[in-house]
């Protein structure tokens, strides 16, 4: 290892916006389903902000989402409580659904509880804490791992209610081991297209055509009109008009 190497950090200190990205990029990779896309990059951000998996299993757990099945879920009723039964599936599966009818079940019914049985890493549960604070609600996860289920009552938020994990990411980011966020970080690239002229042309909020014609914002700020000037002398275009 050189010097060099020598001195960079164990640790990094990730944004928010990084991290959506390459949570998204990665759920991609795995071939998910394009619908869950945004609910499974909330569960491995907050898996990862709640010191869960988080990213030392996120691969992992993507795997297992991506090989379950959801139709093996089923739901029971009785006056007291819903019972969510996962029929031995990811708990990813399961968490907004899971939220969704507890948050129901208080604004209908006064009490937001909810039972979870036969889950896979029903730890990964407690993600439903954070999951509410969007919507301005407290949840309460019970766990028990030997049994493999839990138990979630959602209440209405205290008014004065500590910072939102969200806000807490976005004020502070998240710290991971460095290494493992690179390899994170390199994985996650597959999911982009390799780099072309024409790629280039499509890229950001607008699209170049060949002849040089922008379609689409004119307050050109974000694609690099460069990278296309240097390279259409090989392909033809004489001039880049806005």
């Amino acid at each position: 290892m050189s010097s060099c190497q020598s001195n960079l950090p164990s640790t990094l200190t990730v944004s928010l916006r990084e991290l959506r990205m390459v949570f998204e990029r990665l759920i991609q990779v795995t071939r998910l389903d394009a619908g869950l896309v945004p609910s499974l990059r909330d569960c491995a951000l907050y898996s990862a902000a709640l010191g869960l998996g988080g990213f030392a299993r996120l691969a992992h757990n993507l795997e297992a989402v991506r090989s379950a099945n959801p139709h093996a879920l089923s739901l029971t009723a009785d006056a007291e409580r819903l019972i969510v039964d996962c029929g031995g599936q990811h708990t990813w599966i399961a968490a907004d659904a899971v939220l969704d009818l507890a948050a129901e079940r208080l604004r209908t019914q006064g009490s937001g509880a909810v039972e979870v049985r036969n889950a896979t890493e029903i730890g990964e549960l407690r993600i439903v804490e954070a999951l509410a604070q969007r919507f301005g609600l407290q949840a309460e996860v019970a766990i028990d791992e030997t049994a493999g289920s839990a138990e979630i009552v959602v209440l209405p938020a205290p008014k004065a209610m500590d910072a939102t994990v969200l806000e807490r990411i976005r004020r502070d980011g998240l710290t991971v081991d460095a290494a493992l966020w690179w390899q994170l970080f390199h994985r996650s690239a597959e999911a982009l297209a390799p780099d072309s002229y024409l790629s280039r042309r499509h890229a950001g909020p607008i699209i170049v055509e060949a002849d040089g014609k922008v379609i689409g914002r004119q307050d050109e700020d974000e694609t690099d009109l460069s990278l296309l000037i240097a390279g259409a002398a090989d392909h033809g275009t004489t001039a880049i008009n806005n």
